[in-house]
């Protein structure tokens, strides 16, 4: 199965790393866009967040399982590459 993009740790990373651009470019004489640029980072953050939490326990799974049923059973989800 081919590799979907931006669904991996490192798009997540890329994304994150945009968004702190647009934070730190954002004319900060203009409050309208200051208060949108910091209520989008707000939103990015909380997905972030979760995906991070999930890819947390999908990586304890894969641990696990190679722990109780030897790495072969133990390959790298697609989400965990990047």
């Amino acid at each position: 199965m081919a590799k979907e993009p931006g669904r991996d740790l490192g798009a997540l990373n890329a994304l994150l790393f945009e968004e702190l651009e647009r934070l730190t470019s954002v004319d900060a004489t203009d409050k309208e866009a200051v208060a949108t640029e910091v209520e989008r980072a707000k939103a990015v953050q909380g997905i972030a967040s979760q995906i991070t939490q999930s890819s947390k326990i999908v990586l304890d799974t894969v641990k696990l399982r190679a722990e109780w049923a030897g790495s072969k059973y133990a390959s790298t989800p697609r989400m965990l590459n990047g």
